[in-house]
């Protein structure tokens, strides 16, 4: 009876490991891919008028566990930040390169996103205050995202953010701004990849101010022609 009982103690223990991530989700089935400490791997790249001109790796970790998530969730924006660390590969800290994350905050302020129910998370995207003609949705078999494009004269500037479906942590985050009469592209791109060699940040700041400025202009354009209509 004795030895009964602990194999009936020890199955139920084992099941509750075993349901835990279906427990997780919530009653719209949303639950986060991601946790405490999990590691990302971008590529950061910088084009000029066409030319590339800087390509670099980032090392993203997740400091803080992801917040519980609203059940029922109504609007995007209750989905909860947390706390990221972002390096380059030999571990120096970004500094002024971060700026070039606010353009996060035009298209939905998030670098992740629960799983399970996209469609719920575009019903409530088209739903914000902020949404308007110039958004679009991005919604395939392997990413989720949002897009914002605007126009000024021969000026087209977009933020495009995607999020992959497996874990809702982001895939791509790029700021372009191309030249509609001759085609010509200048943009900031930070897309998930495999881990490179290490990276020498020394006079690297100075040296490509020029080019964190391009990303700066692109946010600004857009908050600008935002504010105008």
């Amino acid at each position: 009876m004795k030895r009964t009982l602990e194999l009936l103690l020890a199955m139920s223990f084992v099941a509750m490991f075993l349901i835990s991530p279906v427990a997780a989700a919530t009653s719209e089935g949303l639950e986060w891919g991601i946790a405490l400490n999990d590691e990302f791997t971008f590529q950061m790249v910088f084009v000029d008028e066409g030319n590339q001109t800087l390509n670099e790796g980032i090392n993203v970790t997740i400091a803080e566990a992801p917040p519980a998530i609203s059940d029922p969730l109504t609007n995007l924006t209750d989905i909860d930040t947390f706390n990221l660390t972002m390096t380059f590969y030999n571990g120096t800290e970004l500094g002024l390169f971060g700026i070039l994350f606010l353009g996060l905050y035009e298209v939905g302020s998030h670098f992740a996103y629960p799983i399970g129910n996209f469609s719920l998370l575009t019903k409530l995207a088209m739903a914000e205050s902020w949404w308007n003609s110039n958004y679009t949705i991005i919604n395939n078999a392997q990413v989720w995202g949002i897009k914002l494009s605007e126009t000024s004269g021969d000026a087209q500037a977009t933020i495009t953010a995607e999020y992959l479906k497996a874990d809702g942590f982001c895939s791509s985050y790029t700021l372009q701004s191309t030249n509609t009469t001759d085609s010509v592209v200048s943009s900031v791109s930070f897309t998930r990849t495999t881990p490179g060699s290490g990276f020498d940040i020394v006079g690297f700041v100075t040296d490509n101010a020029l080019y964190i400025g391009i990303g700066v202009i692109i946010i600004l354009l857009l908050i600008i022609l935002v504010k105008r209509r």
